[in-house]
């Protein structure tokens, strides 16, 4: 074990950190026990205090992301409220090398150690850090053996039929066992989607529809608040409703991260056939992926027409947040007339959809667009001057603050060295030492921030003066054409909220804030006519 001197008349804010990876019974035991050790070392030591305790139960120490209580350790140390952290082991700060790297590094640089007891390691000393980088690999590596171990036994229970699914709409699972039985009331649902798919020809936004005016349960109240043309799609391709069970069509391709991601083959998936108690029976699920398969080619075969317009995936609705569709009805004379409007609306009408948004003619849109563009030449010579002013600030202040920091930084480094050469004096006290060093430390720590504070300015500079000449760039370029087109159009616009109110919040690359315009439309045809103006007032975008 480590052994702990505390400096004399130094009081040293700690915070213990532990962890346990299950919630089994066992471990959150551990976790107690972890914590009432912590407890009573910190009151054997008469100069420190807790800051306070941090533990997460339940969570797994090869990534940081969702662990909570570690990531506020963090926090605090960054705030300067932490001295010490101590920890049982490597293994419970972080099973990832990296990680356990990058943090360690960087509390050390805020002036934090960290103290990992049953491994003898303190980051403060000389070699903590290549002591740690050993033991973190260790602990890594035996985290890698598990999860290859724990995929070989869940590969293995697979093989014997064991569903490892938490829900399946339909099905009721017996968690001890692995099985799954027909639940009747679910399980009626499912016949219905697939009867009104095959026998009635019906489409899966058709079917969603039916099943929300209906008031059909969806499957997953969790993770839908409507029934929609995915969810159905998905019911009709999950084979376990014919009684069939495929396995493994997400893996792990990281065990660091352990994010799932599709099973495209990258590793062999595990099917049984007549594994359980079908819904439906073979005869209709064949049916059905024929008829998938057969409506496939039909809209593949329209897959090139999906992107014909610029702002396709730039418009969305203000009351819903959907993005806006392009819609086209048939006029007299065979003249067709086409709108922007929200895609939840278009589907499932504004009753169900609980939207009461419009549309907006491709025609209206386009010429909102050119008036915001063309306005801009009515601001050119501010622009022109605001590109000026930021070229002269970056120019005075690129450089100029870190250069002043890093000198001060450097002298302040130096008073640091000469203190033990004023205690090997007889100059000074180890108590003045101790007080002169977290002085200089709290000093060194403030200008580092300092440091970085006006790095992060220059560079903001840099980029917003970039972006600007951009953005110039591109409106002077289609201010320069008589009849702009639409693909600039996609070039220049981020994003546009439709509302209601025929007012648009149209967003320009480059441009942090949006530019609010109101439209109103006269005739058709050829005597289509937009008027556009400005709007004084500003909207809540999404």
């Amino acid at each position: 074990m480590i052994t702990l001197q505390p400096i004399i008349n130094t009081v040293i804010r700690v915070a213990p950190y532990a962890r346990v990876s299950t919630d089994e019974e066992d471990q959150l035991n551990s976790l107690d026990n972890q914590v009432n050790y912590y407890n009573d070392l910190i009151a054997r030591n008469n100069n420190w205090i807790m800051v306070d305790m941090y533990a997460d139960e339940g969570i797994t120490g090869t990534n940081t992301k969702k662990r909570k209580h570690f990531n506020r350790l963090m926090e605090d140390a960054y705030a300067g409220k932490i001295d010490l952290i101590i920890t049982k082991e490597v293994s419970r700060f972080a099973r990832n090398t990296v990680d356990t790297l990058h943090y360690t590094r960087a509390l050390k640089a805020n002036g934090v150690g960290v103290i990992f007891l049953n491994d003898n390691i303190d980051t403060r000393d000389d070699d903590g850090e290549f002591r740690l980088t050993i033991m973190a690999s260790v602990a890594q590596e035996e985290s890698r053996k598990t999860s290859s171990r724990v995929k070989w036994g869940m590969k293995r229970q697979m093989e014997r039929g064991y569903v490892f699914a938490n829900t399946i709409f339909g099905y009721d699972r017996v968690k001890a066992k692995g099985d799954i039985t027909i639940n009747e009331e679910e399980a009626e649902i499912i016949r219905l989607i697939f009867y009104k798919f095959v026998y009635e020809g019906k489409s899966c936004v058709a079917i969603a529809k039916d099943l929300i005016i209906e008031g059909v349960p969806v499957a997953n109240k969790k993770r839908m608040k409507r029934w929609s043309a995915t969810a159905v799609g998905r019911i009709l391709k999950n084979e376990k409703y014919v009684g069939d069970l495929l396995q493994k069509k997400t893996y792990t391709p990281d065990f660091l991260d352990h994010k799932a991601v599709r099973n495209d083959g990258q590793e062999e998936k595990v099917y049984i056939a007549d594994h359980h108690e079908g819904i439906i029976s073979r005869e209709l699920w064949n049916l059905a992926q024929k008829e998938l398969e057969r409506r496939k080619l039909v809209i593949d075969d329209k897959s090139k027409f999906s992107n014909t317009y610029w702002a396709s995936g730039k418009i969305f609705c203000s009351e819903c947040g959907s993005i806006c569709t392009v819609r086209s009805k048939s006029l007299k004379g065979n003249e067709k007339y086409k709108a922007w409007r929200c895609k939840e609306v278009s589907i499932y009408g504004k009753e169900i959809a609980g939207c009461s948004n419009g549309q907006i003619n491709i025609k209206a849109l386009e010429f909102c667009v050119q008036f915001v563009i063309r306005l801009m030449d009515i601001k050119d010579s501010l622009v022109q001057e605001l590109h000026e002013e930021i070229k002269r600030a970056q120019a005075e202040s690129t450089g100029q603050d870190t250069k002043k920091y890093e000198n001060e930084l450097s002298g302040l480094k130096k008073k640091k060295e000469r203190i033990i050469d004023l205690l090997l004096d007889g100059t000074i006290s180890k108590e003045e030492m101790s007080s002169m060093k977290q002085k200089y430390d709290a000093e060194i720590r403030d200008l580092q921030n300092k440091i970085k504070s006006a790095e992060d300015k220059n560079r903001n500079l840099v980029e917003l003066n970039k972006n600007l000449t951009g953005l110039y760039s591109k409106i002077k370029h289609i201010l320069s054409q008589e009849n702009p087109t639409p693909e600039l159009y996609s070039q220049i616009v981020e994003k546009i909220i439709m509302y209601p109110t025929q007012d648009l919040d149209i967003f320009l690359k480059y441009m942090p804030e949006s530019i609010s315009v109101h439209y109103e439309t006269r005739g058709r045809g050829k005597n289509y006519e937009t008027i556009c103006t400005l709007n004084s007032h500003e909207k809540q975008s999404i």
